[in-house]
């Protein structure tokens, strides 16, 4: 059988080719204003913010009262000393407290090398196997129990 082919589609395409396009070409048209893409508060310009007075140097004999905070740097007009060595936070340990810690840790390290299971994989095998069987054995128990 032969279908044939009277170009209908295309003249259903070609009338509503313009229907279907009038639309986005009328809206087109009409131009969108910036108070409609932007909020009003947006347009406005921001108030000038007055700059802060620029900071003087102080001079030696303008010293800050105790307890107010002093803003920045204090300018001496002298270089400062980096070989001056800084006061420590803490006192140093003595040497009798670093002897009685040093014998502290040596005697609890010994006393845990001593106590810990030696690292043989046979026996720690060995000792899991065990711990499934006796531990299977439980459960089997305790399931019969409630039956």
């Amino acid at each position: 059988m032969k279908i044939k082919s009277h170009g209908g589609f295309f003249r259903a395409v070609a009338l509503l080719a313009p229907v279907v396009a009038l639309p986005p070409i009328l809206g087109g048209c009409m131009s969108a204003s910036l108070e409609d893409a932007a909020p009003a508060a947006a347009l406005r310009t921001p108030p000038v913010v007055p700059q802060p007075a620029p900071r003087t140097a102080a001079t030696p004999s303008q010293k800050p009262t105790p307890g107010a905070p002093t803003p920045g740097a204090n300018v001496t007009g002298a270089y400062p000393d980096l070989n001056v060595p800084p006061a420590s936070a803490t006192a140093p340990i003595a040497p009798s407290e670093k002897d009685a810690l040093m014998r502290d840790l040596t005697a609890t390290r010994q006393r845990l090398e001593n106590s810990a299971p030696a690292n043989n994989a046979d026996t720690e095998a060995r000792r899991l196997r065990n711990l499934a069987k006796t531990h299977a054995e439980r459960q089997l128990q305790e399931i019969e129990k409630t039956e």
